[in-house]
């Protein structure tokens, strides 16, 4: 699991998230667990994030994103 620290883009407050690798119907995604242990998964196509089984505001998807990219990136070099 993955401890993810993002800026909420539109309150600007500092939101503290758990990241867990999931198989999404044969994609690699990510279970977004939320402090109050609220889920969503998220997964990339084409260079975009996505939120597959629930409404979540873009900004805040793409502040997410981000952060999981450059995970992603470090852990593709080891």
């Amino acid at each position: 699991m993955k401890k993810i620290t993002v800026k909420e883009p539109i309150t600007g407050e500092t939101l503290v998230l758990l990241g867990q690798p999931e198989d999404y119907n044969g994609s690699q995604g990510w279970r977004i667990i939320t402090p109050e242990k609220d889920s969503f998964v998220m997964i990339e196509q084409d260079g975009t994030w996505q939120v597959v089984d629930d409404e979540i505001h873009p900004e805040i998807v793409e502040a997410i994103g981000k952060a999981l990219r450059t995970y992603a990136r470090y852990n593709s070099l080891s």
